[in-house]
């Protein structure tokens, strides 16, 4: 899938790029009369990629994401906190239950939300060196350098 965005830094081999999020409302026939939080909020999004072309901060460029990549990051951000949940969830009220503890349930409840926040947070810790196969495949415009003159009053 290719997305434009833009170069907000370049760090070696490497570019931080930001782009506007995609939303269901882009598509929608009445995205201009919409009363929904969603469509107020300019949301943007920012993502490492790779930068073989040599793309310099602010050049409005052009990146490929694998289509796999989304299905990793689903899975990542949607599959495995839900196993957490039910996995501590399912334990916990198992035990509780042999163990003939009273509020086997508040119990499982307390546990499967422990549980989910435990996954998120072990996502968080461990996906911060995560690289993404995204690249930038071609510079669409160059930022144009203009300097700044401020005049005194």
């Amino acid at each position: 899938m290719e997305q434009a965005v833009v170069v907000v830094e370049v760090s070696g081999a490497e570019a931080l790029v930001r782009g506007r999020r995609a939303t269901a409302c882009g598509s929608c026939a009445g995205k201009s009369s919409c009363g929904t939080l969603g469509s107020w909020v300019e949301r943007f999004a920012e993502m490492r990629v790779a930068n073989p072309v040599g793309a310099k901060v602010g050049d409005d460029v052009t990146i490929d994401v694998p289509e796999g990549e989304f299905l990793r990051a689903a899975l990542r951000l949607y599959g495995a906190p839900m196993v957490g949940f039910f996995l501590a969830g399912f334990t916990v009220r198992a035990v509780a239950m042999y163990a003939d503890l009273p509020n086997a349930e508040l119990c499982a409840a307390v546990a499967a939300i422990g549980g989910l926040f435990a996954v998120f947070l072990w996502i968080r810790n461990t996906d911060r060196g995560h690289k993404s196969g995204a690249r930038i495949i071609r510079i669409r415009s160059r930022a144009i350098n203009v300097p700044v003159v401020v005049a005194n009053p």
